[in-house]
């Protein structure tokens, strides 16, 4: 049995790295009570799954987790269940069922964030993914390759003092990086994924 649940991830929380966050998951469900299924072999791992990495110091909302579950359960009492255990800065929001032939790097490839912090950084910010071309060089192994990032930026817009950010499999701090802005200077988060 299946099950998608989405959550929020902010606070102290946003420091807890992805590889960390599968840890704390894992902990979380055997300490709820959750009937989660293992993988087989010498070190067996619960068959929990990600999307796309959560970007370090980036709060998440609306963050999608698929779990297998080896006994039936109703979302309500999974729910309860997992939020019964009161970890600061995180929740679950939701949870549906799914088939098993779906998973969460297909049905979410677009990302929406929103970006605040000092005027002159966001103008900056704006006005380079405004860009005809956003070229990405990479040198590997002695060997130059170069990928235009343009097209992977769906869609933005200025909501207030913040931008609306949509992207597509990636986090906004390649583009920060590019364009030669700390990612300290901006707050980053990640509200949620676009289907």
């Amino acid at each position: 049995m299946k099950k998608r649940l989405f959550f929020n991830k902010y606070n102290e929380m946003k420091y807890i790295s992805n590889l960390d966050l599968l840890r704390v998951m894992d902990r979380l469900l055997r300490r709820s009570g959750v009937p989660i299924k293992y993988t087989q072999g010498f070190h067996p791992r619960p068959k929990i799954s990600l999307g796309n990495p959560i970007s370090l110091g980036t709060e998440a909302f609306n963050e999608p987790m698929d779990i297998d579950l080896k006994e039936e359960m109703t979302n309500e009492e999974l729910m309860k269940r997992l939020n019964s255990k009161e970890i600061l800065g995180f929740e679950f929001i939701k949870v549906i069922d799914i088939d098993g032939k779906t998973s969460i790097v297909q049905d979410y490839k677009d990302m929406e964030f929103e970006i605040g912090g000092l005027g002159s950084s966001i103008n900056k910010f704006i006005e380079f993914i405004s860009q005809e071309e956003i070229i990405l060089v990479k040198e590997k192994k002695g060997k130059t390759t170069s990928k235009d990032l343009k097209p992977r930026i769906k869609k933005y817009r200025i909501d207030g003092e913040k931008l609306i950010l949509v992207l597509e499999s990636m986090s906004p701090n390649s583009l920060l990086k590019l364009c030669g802005i700390k990612i300290e200077e901006l707050e980053i988060k990640k509200i949620g994924m676009v289907k």
